[in-house]
């Protein structure tokens, strides 16, 4: 009876079960599927992880399951992991869950606090920043490790999981992010599409369309873990509401499409009041996904797609039947659809085994619906033209009338986009130049001399000429402001930029630094004597009363030249050697010129 003590051991205590297989990982692997090592066991919720060691726990193989889907449940699954490094060096590991509806997965073992993912957890709170849960695992040389990991969630509590190498792990997210953006854009690519469409038929049906496309393109982002990632990151728990919302409300706009593009109302009004009913039950679900309990909402999710979906099908073979244009694609695109959402419905339930077929059976059925349901809107455009064709047989001159509608219409149209695509170059080309322009004086403001100024460096450097830089500032026009207002002060800077643009030549660029400082830059300037005549002209200009309002009003400047003829000074430079110049002639009296002497004489 000896031979009978070790198996009673055994089948008494439970941790012992614990340590009876462990993942050795030499480093040549780059995915593994973990079920085959890990153990299981359902304990209530608020367990953590000091009462799961005190406690009797009855740890299960889960290689003895079929698969890790343990349908909706209010107890959380803890899975145990144990690793062995066997190389000789530290090696990174990361162990993925790719359920993306997951809302909330912690790993114990790595250090006193537990590790963080799931959708319902803020970005900012997740461990790896991933669109599905996903933990980054270090394991030193010959390293041991037991992880445990516990998940809750309001959904499908679908666990399967790998564990990765670092390049192996980068690749299958760049392959499936592709995917999954090759999948987003598609409904995109539709919505727009069926979008203009809708701009210029103005049917119903199109917008029917976009809005399902769209409010199912929004659970297409919860469901594949994109919008918890990246579009919501930190919604946390609320964020997890938008996938049985989406959903259910595209139900109610997928019914309402069907009832307008199929006329259930004109070919099978006995189908009518039953897709209201639909519509309303989709509806109700809807409100009820914003209050109830995230598991409550999603099962009541799963329940209506398992009801309606049906009933749905059952009116579309009936259109089918009495040959509704446009109902066979219809049919075929529902089926592929349907077939979807009841398939994970039903995987939701564990009913089915969780495989790749059923977790992602309704990106599929979905993505083919789409294309389907855009070929029988084509369908029903060149099925009504048929009809058209048919029934003007007979009246050619009604043909030809509706033919010129037609093209005066496609006409109008282009006439249309050439107008608005017009207007749109005009309006950008208006702000372009209102962002180059001062308000007040309509002059360059300083954007648009730094602009100029660097082209205008390398120009003169080429032509190994001079280029002046003045800067002018009125004298006495804070007197101005002060006793004849701010409305007198804003009429004098106008004037004085008028003078200025009248005296400039065609070459000089004249701008507003702000206040009452101008800035004049010159081209093809020989010597100090030229640039000197030309301030001179612009000092007798503006030194020319001003007459406003009755009032004469005498304005002078000091203006302030820098001289330079290569590309290396920048324009706060040149600015700060001509301001110091301008102040430099206001010290010594004001209204006149004054040179920046540099150290080695122009």
């Amino acid at each position: 009876m000896c031979w009978l003590i070790p198996g009673l051991l055994l089948l008494a205590s439970p941790q012992l079960l614990a340590h009876n297989h462990e993942l050795s990982l030499s480093g040549s692997e780059s995915q593994l599927d973990l079920q085959p090592w890990l153990d299981f066991a359902l304990l209530p919720a608020e367990y953590g992880l000091d009462d799961v060691h005190r406690s009797e726990v009855t740890w299960q193989a889960a290689s003895n399951r079929s698969d890790l889907n343990f349908s909706y449940s209010e107890d959380a699954v803890w899975l145990r992991l144990s690793l062995k490094s066997t190389t000789s060096r530290d090696q990174i590991w990361f162990v993925h869950f790719p359920y993306s509806s997951l809302n909330r997965i912690e790993l114990h073992g790595l250090g006193p606090q537990p590790e963080l993912s799931g959708d319902s957890v803020p970005l900012s709170d997740r461990q790896f920043a991933h669109r599905d849960p996903s933990f980054v695992i270090s394991l030193a040389a010959g390293e041991q490790k037991t992880l445990y990991f516990k998940a809750t969630s309001g959904g499908s509590l679908t666990l399967t999981s790998q564990i990765w190498s670092p390049q192996a792990f980068a690749g299958y997210s760049v392959s499936s992010m592709a995917v999954i953006t090759l999948y987003l854009g598609m409904l995109l690519a539709m919505a727009i599409y069926n979008l203009l469409l809708f701009s210029v038929l103005r049917e119903k049906t199109y917008l029917c369309y976009v809005a399902f496309v769209v409010v199912f393109g929004v659970g297409a982002l919860s469901f594949t873990g994109i919008g918890s990632r990246f579009i919501w990151p930190e919604l946390g728990a609320y964020g997890s509401r938008i996938l049985p919302l989406s959903l259910c409300l595209s139900g109610l706009l997928g019914t309402l499409f069907i009832r307008s593009f199929l006329q259930i109302k004109q070919h099978l009004p006995q189908w009518y009041t039953p897709l209201g009913v639909i519509v309303w039950l989709c509806l109700a679900f809807s409100l009820l996904s914003l209050v109830a309990p995230i598991r409550v909402s999603i099962q009541g999710m799963s329940v209506l797609a398992i009801i309606t979906a049906p009933l749905v099908l059952a009116c579309i073979v009936q259109a089918a039947r009495v040959r509704v244009p446009g109902a066979r694609i219809v049919l075929l695109a529902w089926s592929l659809m349907i077939a979807g959402m009841v398939l994970l419905a039903l995987r939701n339930f564990g009913l089915l085994p969780s495989n790749f077929v059923t977790t992602y059976a309704m990106h599929v059925g979905s993505a083919l619906e789409m294309l389907l349901l855009s070929f029988a809107l084509a369908a029903r455009f060149n099925t009504l033209k048929e009809q058209r064709e048919k029934a003007q047989q007979s009246a050619l001159n009604a043909q030809s009338e509706l033919v010129t509608t037609l093209q005066e219409h496609e006409r109008q149209l282009e006439e249309k986009v050439a107008e608005r695509t017009a207007e749109l170059a005009a309006v950008n080309a208006r702000l372009e130049r209102m962002a180059m322009q001062d308000p007040l004086t309509n002059l360059a403001n300083r954007a648009a001399l730094e602009q100029h100024i660097g082209e205008a460096m390398r120009r003169s450097q080429r032509r190994s000429e001079y280029l002046a830089v003045m800067l002018v500032d009125l004298d006495g026009f804070k007197q101005i402001n002060d006793q004849l207002g701010h409305e007198t002060g804003d009429a004098v800077l106008r004037c004085i930029a008028e003078r200025m643009q009248e005296t400039a030549r065609e070459s000089d660029f004249v701008a507003r630094l702000g206040g009452d400082e101008f800035v004049l830059v010159a081209e093809s300037i020989l010597d100090r004597h030229q640039a000197a005549a030309l301030a001179e002209r612009f000092l007798d200009e503006l030194s020319l009363p001003i007459e406003l309002a009755g009032q004469s009003i005498a304005v002078g400047a000091s203006i302030g030249i820098t001289l330079t003829r290569s590309a290396d000074p920048d324009m706060p430079s040149l600015l700060r050697q001509a301001d110091n110049a301008m102040y430099k002639r206001k010290r010594s009296g004001r209204h006149g010129v004054s040179f920046h002497e540099p150290a080695g004489g122009y």
